[in-house]
């Protein structure tokens, strides 16, 4: 049956129609029978409007009508409620029971809070129906409410404007007509809704009192999960004697306690079967499309794609589709299902682990997995823990899986150190497994077995985290070098490179999942160590925040990196940008990055930023007596980089030192010599020094060769054959033109200058070897003399006559000494 009037369409109808009908009423009142000019017009609208009013009436009618009908229908529900709520309260009652005498055992807490939750699915499943009557009715009611508004709304606007709402006219009998039928209405729809709510208050309430229960269990589970692993056993020698009654003890509780472990009816089975089965597909799905992708990598990886998809993949996802069908029709959780999928994903996750760590490194290709050693023992203290052993018992167990473990590595540490060709990630695992052994058998030696098999499965989850972290990145890099090769895109090549970094790790972590979900309780203690917060001096933050500044640390990398590559590669698409401009903005940008990450860090740490100024302000003085010539070279630097006085690759002679320059720094400047020694000059010794730099205008520079020839010699012939030599030099540019002056008459030579420019700064030295050469072989084959310097000596002895010349006879000797003529002298 349709429902008229519902919603706020329905309400501005009605409203508007009786401002139209009143607007009528005021109209005729005023104008008197002068709108009466049709004879038949007041008739037909007096039926129409009583048409109208008896059309909403007949509306209202069978909404009452219709409302009745469900109330009835309420009743007979009324009766079968009643008893489930009881059966429910009942229930309530003895699940609180166990609640309070189970503190202690939060696994059988999260039983009972399994069984509180079906049991309020079940009565709020008991309940939908008349929940659902119940808001028909009372929106039902509502409606009627706000017709009934609107219509006394218009009733006091009548008041207000002086209508005679008394005065008996179709329009107002109509209106006080429909008035009275909604009353009606109301009178026959509120005890309707009254009824309804005392019908469902009884449910309502113990819905309430599942909630809240629920929610002290869950909000105290984590205390007790703590009190759970932190409680000591007693392991005296009365205690080991009332072993055989606590072993009894458990197996007669361990029925009830995995009731809800597995499916408990047929339908459940089905269910669990055909979640597994959807799973299972999907997952083999992907094995065969990453198998197809895994086809186009190098021989290497496309082995170990291959067989991670032949045996881990298996393994993970059927642990995948057994962890999907632990959910039950109700929201539930199988926790045997559950427990069994967690152990077969993490055996996969570990087989997927140690093959692309072979991949990695393939000499590790014959040595046993470290991963496949902590297993075992991981999965044995898991299913103890599950099983909730008594801790007596439970530690004299896992003591001897302890011995045993430490045992067997202790053997394998030593056959590998013979060996000795074991890489240090490998050794490290080793050498933690058989240390952390040793210690867990001491703890549980100590009656702290549960917290021991805690430890241990944190342990293989870490050293999973870091072998597939390990190899994932490896495996990263492989791709994208493979995707964005270096030379074509530097940029993308760099950025993703940066970037796999933290995935690799991020995909690590989520892969220890299995490990949290698998060990009892352990859920609810990482999220409190996630939420929890810590406070050391100013600063508080919580695991959450130290995540987020690790992957802020990990970003300010990326964009720093895609600042430099892009910054380095930017001469190649600009030609005009100087390459000596790079490394300072390079720095700055490296500096600035860090320095708002810095902040940022600090700043989600909760430090307070004004008591560091307060601290930095009185600092400050000391600081600049102590560190003035620091800032003085911070300064210095700034300017040397925004000035551009000095670039990378200028060749200068600064401080006593000549050289190249290679780096400037916010500190120094880096100068590398011609001897490849590396000086680092403060940047205010070159600022407030005197310093030149031959390459700031050009690196094309002049160079002047020095070069005496034979009196005697032609020397037209001399400066033809140097103008030759120099052009026959390829370092030596024909423009400006080389040129040749005679300089002097020597004592010995005439001599000769040979002005040349050359291409590059760096090219000077070979250039005029080259040069010197090609003068001595042109000078040689014309017979131009290069002459050598000549002495004459006279000596005289006393008891001879005198020569003429002033020296004696036979004592006059001309000697001459010869030396090498340098040409560049």
């Amino acid at each position: 049956m349709p429902i008229p009037f519902r919603g706020g369409v329905a309400r501005v109808f009605a409203l508007a129609l009786l401002l139209i009908l009143f607007t009528g009423v005021q109209a005729g009142a005023a104008n008197g029978n002068s709108t009466r000019i049709d004879g038949d017009k007041p008739e037909r609208t007096a039926d129409s409007i009583g048409q109208i009013w008896a059309a909403r009436a007949d509306d209202i009618s069978a909404i009452v009508a219709n409302s009745s009908d469900l109330q009835a229908y309420a009743e007979s529900l009324a009766g079968p409620l009643a008893a489930d709520v009881q059966s429910a309260r009942a229930n309530f009652t003895r699940l609180s029971s166990l609640y309070h005498a189970s503190r202690g055992h939060p696994t059988e807490q999260l039983t009972l809070v399994e069984q509180m939750r079906n049991q309020r699915k079940r009565l709020k499943a008991r309940m939908a129906p008349l929940e659902d009557i119940a808001g028909v009715i009372a929106g039902r009611l509502g409606e009627i409410d706000a017709l009934q508004k609107d219509m006394n709304d218009i009733d006091r606007q009548n008041r207000e404007e002086g209508v005679d709402v008394r005065a008996s006219t179709p329009e107002a009998d109509g209106l006080k007509s429909h008035g009275r039928v909604l009353a009606d209405a109301r009178r026959a729809l509120s005890p309707a809704v009254a009824r309804l709510e005392g019908i469902l208050a009884p449910g309502r309430l113990t819905l309430e009192r599942f909630d809240r229960t629920v929610a002290d269990i869950e909000a105290g589970l984590v205390s007790v999960w703590e009190n759970y692993y932190l409680t000591a056993s007693d392991n005296s020698l009365d205690a080991v004697f009332s072993i055989p009654a606590l072993l009894t003890d458990w197996v007669t509780s361990l029925g009830p306690r995995t009731s809800f472990a597995w499916p408990q009816s047929g339908r459940e089975w089905g269910d669990a079967f055909k979640s597994f089965f959807l799973a299972a597909v999907f997952m083999a799905a992907l094995g065969f499309f990453a198998l197809r992708g895994g086809r186009t990598l190098p021989r290497r990886w496309r082995h170990a794609v291959e067989g991670v998809i032949k045996s881990s993949w298996i393994w993970a996802g059927i642990g995948l589709s057994i962890l999907t069908a632990s959910t039950n029709r109700h929201g539930g959780i199988y926790f045997a299902f559950s427990l069994a999928g967690c152990l077969i994903i993490i055996a996969g996750v570990a087989a997927l682990s140690w093959r692309l760590r072979v991949a990695v490194a393939p000499s590790l290709e014959d040595k046993p997995s470290p991963l496949a050693r902590l297993y075992p023992p991981a999965a044995i203290g898991v299913l103890m823990l599950f099983s909730d052993l008594p801790t007596r018992i439970l530690g004299f167990v896992w003591g001897l899986v302890m011995l045993v473990f430490v045992v067997m590595i202790f053997s394998m540490n030593r056959s590998h150190k013979s060996e000795g060709d074991l890489p240090l990630l490998e050794r490290f695992s080793y050498g933690c497994a058989f240390w952390f052994g040793i210690a867990l058998l001491l703890v549980a030696a100590f009656g702290y077995a549960r917290l021991a098999i805690l430890v241990f499965m944190l342990l293989f989850a870490l050293v999973n985290t870091i072998i597939l972290a390990n190899a994932v990145m490896a495996l990263f890099n492989l791709l994208v070098d493979r995707f964005f090769d270096k030379k074509a895109q530097p940029v993308r090549n760099a950025v993703a490179q940066a970037l796999s970094v933290p995935l690799a790790w991020v995909l690590s972590l989520l892969c220890t999942l299995p490990w949290v979900w698998a060990v009892p309780g352990a859920y609810y203690l990482a999220g409190h160590a996630m939420e929890a917060n810590y406070t050391v001096g100013d600063a508080s933050f919580d695991i959450s925040r130290v995540l987020f500044i690790v992957l802020l640390f990990f970003l300010a990398r990326s964009f720093i990196t895609l600042g430099s590559t892009s910054l380095e590669h930017l001469p190649e698409r600009v030609p005009s940008f100087e390459r000596g401009v790079i490394p300072p903005l390079r720095n700055l940008l490296t500096y600035g990055l860090w320095a708002l990450f810095g902040i940022f860090a600090l700043g989600m740490l909760g430090v307070n930023f004004t008591s560091l100024a307060v601290v930095a302000g009185g600092l400050s003085v000391g600081i600049g007596f102590g560190m003035q010539n620091i800032f003085n070279n911070l300064v210095s630097g700034l300017l040397l980089i925004f000035g551009r006085t000095i670039l990378v690759g200028d060749y200068v002679e600064v401080a006593g030192a000549a050289g190249t320059v290679r780096e400037i720094s916010i500190r120094s400047t880096t100068i590398e010599t011609p001897e490849r020694a590396v000086v680092y000059v403060p940047n205010s010794s070159i600022m407030s020094g005197q310093f030149v730099n031959w390459t700031r205008n050009s690196r094309v520079v002049r160079r002047s060769l020095n070069i005496g020839i034979a009196y005697g010699a032609d020397t037209a012939l001399a400066a033809k054959l140097l103008l030759e030599a120099a052009r026959d030099q390829a370092h030596v540019l024909p423009f400006p033109k080389p040129a040749v002056f005679f300089n002097n008459f020597g004592d010995s030579a005439l001599d000769f200058t040979l002005n040349v420019f050359i291409d590059d700064f760096d090219n000077v030295t070979s250039a005029l070897s080259e040069l010197r050469f090609t003068v001595e072989r042109l000078f040689d084959q014309h017979g131009v003399d290069i002459p050598f310097p000549q002495l004459t000596l006279h000596m005289q002895d006393k008891a001879a006559p005198a020569l003429p010349g002033g020296a004696p006879a036979d004592m006059e000797k001309n000697a001459a000494t010869s030396g090498t003529g340098d040409a560049n002298a």
